[in-house]
């Protein structure tokens, strides 16, 4: 069967983000013997254009649609993507096209019946995706029927008649993840710093109380042969040219003992590589992880730590420690590793004291050449442990699934008092990077920004050019300018999120409504 597969995020921020899952079913699908098309909309400035170009010169028996993100996942000021994929992809598709159209991806993992009926189509696969969709293939192929399909997901006449769970798969050093990128045109994505994208596992064991991994890959670690992930990288550094690589794991360090299996399984291979990951977990980290990574080529890392302290910590149902932190912190220092540190402000237990406990230490534990991304307020997702609580508490459900964006917020304060708490600290930090508002930078800047570290400093993370800008601004005094403007529209206006605020007692009542409290 002939098949297009179609990427449809084009949301670019922090950066644009290679199509890696999309590109793994698409080799499993060619593998299986199918004509494979993959049209990727990230830079389209007319996706209406290029669906209709692409089905016509194509000719699909089928169109599957990856769906990477319901929004930007921030808790203050929350996008929403999925109108966009709605109006100007799968609509575009249905028009050109008569012939079954699927949807697939990380949003369906979390809320596939609620997408398939926001977005109207009739069948979503939810879960891995490789094996599921040559299933798909076979039995359309075969006019077998599609009842009972693991992986699943239908509806007929306006409702879902099956929600099947997922086709994992069992084995992933099955998968052709050496041919990921064939059908992507990495050079594109490079012009912007993007790296390539590997995985060494699948799944979490973890429980953190607002994450959705565990829901999209399973709640147990599937983990690759550390030396079929090294010869994976190998194989796909030698055909792109890239040497540019991050590990997507949800934990890139846990399991501990096979992460470190890994690092020795690169570092033998001698493959001059520039690595970062976006999972560091700093619950399984010592001395010698660090030396392995650093061996191996990290240079920079993500350091999910969330918060400094431990009130919040186990709130978000964390099984590390304000100490675990800082050690982390004093590791990668000590080996100069370029640091990003996660702070995600407003989850349950948070006030205005372990707030500002977790600022004061973050401040004295960072270098201020290192950055600290805060995001303000969770972002509910359906099947997270806070989500079932919420609805078990307050004996409701709401009707999409939280689909629609619906934020967190603790007891005693609200998120525009906790934004304002962390903006007055922003504008003494250049090093702060506030999630909802920063993650804006245009494309041509950040098309400088990668030529200008590529050019110039290397061994350099290119958003250290971020806090260089921010810096400038201080010292010139537009930081200041920009400071009291803020206060100006804000002592008449009270700074608004992009949600409703609710209360306890308005939940059961009203619980179409964007924020709660627990």
């Amino acid at each position: 069967m002939r098949i297009l597969m179609i990427n449809s995020n084009r949301h670019k921020h922090p950066w644009p983000v290679m199509p890696f899952g999309l590109g793994c079913v698409a080799a499993a699908v060619e593998r299986a013997g199918h004509a494979t098309r993959l049209l990727d909309l990230c830079f389209s400035e007319q996706p209406e254009a290029d669906i209709r170009a692409a089905v016509k010169r194509f000719l699909p028996d089928v169109i599957a649609v990856s769906v990477r993100n319901i929004d930007n996942s921030a808790g203050f000021n929350t996008e929403f993507l999925l109108d966009d994929v709605r109006d100007r992809v799968i609509g575009p598709c249905r028009q050109m096209f008569s012939g079954p159209v699927v949807i697939g991806g990380p949003a369906v993992g979390v809320n596939g019946p609620e997408l398939l009926a926001y977005l109207d189509v009739d069948m979503g696969i939810r879960g891995d995706g490789e094996m599921a969709v040559v299933e798909l293939l076979r039995r359309l192929e075969t006019r077998t029927p599609l009842a009972g399909m693991p992986g699943l997901i239908r509806r007929e006449g306006g409702r879902i008649v099956e929600d099947n769970e997922p086709m994992r798969v069992p084995n992933l050093d099955e998968l052709a993840m050496d041919r990921v990128y064939d059908h992507v045109d990495v050079a594109a994505y490079r012009r912007y710093g993007s790296p390539l994208q590997v995985q060494t596992k699948r799944g979490c064991a973890l429980s953190c109380s607002y994450c959705t991994y565990n829901r999209i890959e399973g709640r147990r670690w599937r983990l690759r042969d550390p030396k079929k992930v090294a010869d994976d990288i190998e194989r796909t550094v030698e055909r792109t040219g890239v040497r540019h690589v991050e590990f997507t794991d949800s934990t890139f360090n846990y399991p501990l003992d096979h992460c470190k299996a890994v690092l020795r399984a690169i570092i033998a291979r001698k493959l001059n590589l520039r690595l970062r990951t976006m999972g560091l977990n700093p619950g399984a980290m010592d001395e010698e992880l660090v030396e392995l990574m650093y061996a191996a080529g990290f240079r920079e890392v993500d350091l999910g730590a969330e918060s400094l302290c431990d009130t919040t910590l186990r709130g978000l149902g964390k099984r590390f420690s304000k100490t675990d932190v800082l050690n982390a912190i004093a590791l990668l220092r000590r080996r100069k590793i370029a640091m990003k540190l996660f702070l995600l402000m407003g989850g349950p237990g948070e006030t205005p004291a372990t707030a500002r406990e977790t600022l004061d230490a973050a401040n004295a534990a960072m270098d201020p050449m290192d950055l600290v991304c805060l995001g303000i307020g969770l972002r509910i997702y359906k099947g997270t442990p806070i989500a079932d609580r919420m609805t078990a508490r307050h004996s409701v459900s709401r009707a999409d699934g939280f689909l629609r964006p619906v934020t967190f917020e603790p007891d005693g304060w609200s998120l525009t008092e906790l934004k304002a708490l962390v903006k007055r600290e922003a504008w003494n930090r250049p090093n702060y990077y506030m999630y909802d508002e920063d993650d804006v930078t245009p494309l041509p800047a950040q098309r400088l920004a990668t030529w200008l570290t590529k050019n110039f400093a290397p061994d350099q993370p290119a958003w250290r050019q971020f806090i260089l800008m921010r810096r400038v601004r201080k010292a010139l005094g537009i930081a200041a300018l920009k400071r009291i403007a803020y206060g100006l529209k804000n002592r008449y206006s009270a700074p608004v999120g992009s949600q409703q605020q609710v209360r306890p007692a308005d939940w059961a009542a009203d619980h179409s409504a964007g924020s709660v409290r627990a």
